[in-house]
């Protein structure tokens, strides 16, 4: 397997905001045995529009709970999320799943396929829900190819490698072209040769369709491949 994608090309939609992703001091805290425990202090950060940013952090930092509330899965106790200039915070759930559908694309560990379904059916997928431009099994077909992929398009998941199955959870993502896409140890499953060629990909990507990509992860080969980290550190941003 190769780094290279293909010569595909994705327009870039109209932004709201000049910022993909802003945190304004957040913080999350949960009660235990009648005390309430603290798991994030104050958190503020800005992502820019195209940028790759990695959130790096030890187990218990508080890394996990933060993409949560960014993924708009979890609530702050105070502060706000703002995708794409929309605060989010407040939403109720079907706000919340359209936002969702229409700006954040999620990449998982375990990729996430649908079994039964062929990987342009996978890639389909999120274009049933909401508004999307365009015939869905052309924009599969166009994501697929992007990825590298225009090879497997009938492929089921048990017929594809790993490298290849998160592939198709990055096409699946970048479907709907969201504000950004958000992905949480997507090189965890893979052996060091298919992680690297899949973390090439990505800042392939995010070159060549100006994509922002968060990447969360405690690797630090991993987060080398972004172009600036985000370190938590005891619910707070360090350093």
């Amino acid at each position: 397997m190769t780094t290279e994608t293909t010569n595909a090309t994705v327009s870039a939609p109209e932004r709201a905001s000049a910022y993909a992703l802003e945190g304004r001091d957040i913080t999350k805290s949960l009660p235990l045995g009648g005390q309430r425990i603290e798991i994030l202090k104050g958190i503020s950060f800005a992502v820019r529009h195209g940028e790759f940013v990695a959130i790096v952090g030890p187990s218990g930092s508080g890394k996990s709970t933060l993409l949560g509330i960014i993924a708009g899965l979890d609530s702050p106790t105070t502060g706000q999320v703002l995708i794409d200039g929309i605060d989010i915070t407040k939403m109720s759930e079907g706000q919340l799943a359209g936002v969702r559908n229409s700006k954040i694309g999620m990449v998982y560990q375990a990729f996430n396929l649908i079994p039964t379904l062929t990987a342009q059916e996978n890639v389909e997928v999120p274009l049933y829900v909401g508004k999307h431009q365009g015939l869905p099994s052309q924009r599969a077909k166009q994501m697929l190819e992007l990825v590298g992929l225009g090879h497997r398009l009938k492929n089921r998941p048990n017929q594809l490698s790993g490298g290849e199955q998160q592939r198709v959870a990055i096409a699946r993502a970048l479907v709907t072209q969201p504000a950004l896409v958000i992905m949480d140890e997507p090189t965890g499953n893979l052996d060091k040769a298919n992680a690297d060629n899949v973390l090439g990909m990505i800042r392939g990507l995010q070159q060549q369709t100006g994509t922002t990509f968060i990447i969360a992860t405690h690797d630090p080969n991993v987060a080398a491949a972004a172009a600036r980290a985000i370190r938590i550190e005891d619910g707070r941003i360090a350093g």
